[in-house]
């Protein structure tokens, strides 16, 4: 027989199609239950005598034919140690960022204890497959703002920065002042938020001739007054 005759199509899609009524018989994993704490996700499960293990979040519920969250919807996949599917105990070393998630567990049984030579077919007690779905929200953490000024008489303008910890997204703010006339004014800009495991800053520029001697500028988010700071400018 050569290779890739329509004989071998024949026996390869007969091997698939045993595997796949010998797999059926084993029973899904079961998520108990999943929580976040510090924007760490944690799970209680069961997936008896399994040795591989992965969390899968999604943006999503849509799954494919298979089984699996749409690949555009998964937004992180984290794989199990032995310990952790052997206790059902599960809690993530690393933070995941802030949003609703639809998870789900999937599971691969032992094929040192699952596979029944005789039959030719799993222990209908071994996990297999995909698990439940759970949803899981994870909230933003609280964002502190700083500020800082440095001004320059030389160049006759004052720098004025915004800094805040932790940002992941982009957000837009401005810094309000009044001119000798008494007049306000407003700059505007953004924060980048790449991380939300980490500061970012954005520094402004604002000429200082037209101020009053010692100007209060004021920071404003999303229209909220997050900070103000009287400033010396020349």
């Amino acid at each position: 027989m050569t290779r890739g005759s329509p004989a071998g199509g024949v026996i390869l899609t007969a091997l698939i199609l045993v595997m796949s009524a010998t797999m059926a018989a084993a029973i899904p994993p079961t998520l108990h239950t999943v929580s976040v704490e510090g924007r760490r996700p944690a799970a209680t499960f069961s997936a008896p005598r399994s040795d591989f293990a992965t969390v899968y979040f999604s943006s999503k519920p849509d799954r494919a034919t298979n089984g699996r969250f749409l690949d555009e919807n998964v937004k992180d996949v984290r794989s199990l140690t032995t310990s952790e599917i052997q206790t059902g105990l599960w809690m993530d070393a690393s933070t995941i960022d802030p949003g609703a998630y639809w998870v789900m567990l999937l599971a691969s049984p032992d094929f040192r204890q699952c596979w029944i030579v005789d039959d030719a077919a799993y222990d209908p007690a071994c996990a297999d497959g995909f698990s439940n779905q759970v949803t899981m929200v994870v909230p933003k953490p609280r964002t502190k703002f700083t500020t800082s000024t440095t001004a320059s008489a030389f160049l006759d303008h004052v720098d004025v920065k915004l800094t805040a910890r932790p940002l992941g997204e982009k957000v837009r703010y401005r810094v309000c002042y009044r001119n000798t006339r008494r007049v306000r004014r407003c700059v505007n800009g953004v924060l980048a938020g790449h991380n939300w495991d980490a500061d970012t800053s954005d520094t402004l520029s604002v000429r200082s001739r037209n101020l009053p001697r010692v100007t209060t500028f004021t920071w404003l988010v999303a229209g909220r007054q997050v900070a103000s700071r009287r400033v010396r400018v020349r």
